[in-house]
């Protein structure tokens, strides 16, 4: 083995070494209960559940005639169905769910990519560059 394998294969190591020690330290999500809809959440929270996901819960209640709407960004340890309609005293609530598995990935918008994406990616690229040096 050359020593440009012996390098990628340390790159290689490193790179899942990363992967495992961020899987480890937990799922972060934003964490916030029944803020106005248009409202940034900017709290976070590292996920209590090993295999939870991040969510985005929006509840719309329409009360004489007047519609209001309120989120919820949150940690769940499942992700429920994604509309849940439900009768409260005569009143008819309307709950949409969004689920998601990266960390702080139940932000109002877009975030980008993640940590794990990124590293996912180098490692699958290093990982085709070092197979074709072998073979």
């Amino acid at each position: 083995m050359n020593s440009s394998c012996a390098m990628m294969s340390c790159v290689l190591i490193f790179l899942l070494a990363l992967l495992c020690a961020e899987r480890a330290q937990g799922l972060k999500c934003y964490n916030c209960l029944g803020i106005p809809f248009d409202y940034t959440c900017s709290s976070t929270a590292t996920c209590p559940y090993p295999d939870g996901v991040c969510a985005i819960q929006v509840a719309e209640v329409v009360v004489s005639s007047v519609r209001e709407k309120a989120k919820n960004h949150i940690c769940l340890p499942v992700c429920p169905t994604s509309s849940q309609t439900a009768e409260i005293l005569g009143t008819v609530v309307q709950v949409n769910t969004s689920c998601c598995t990266r960390d702080l990935c139940n932000a109002a918008g877009p975030t980008g990519g993640s940590t794990w994406t990124m590293a996912g990616v180098l490692l699958f690229i290093l990982g085709s560059v070092l197979l074709q040096t072998l073979l």
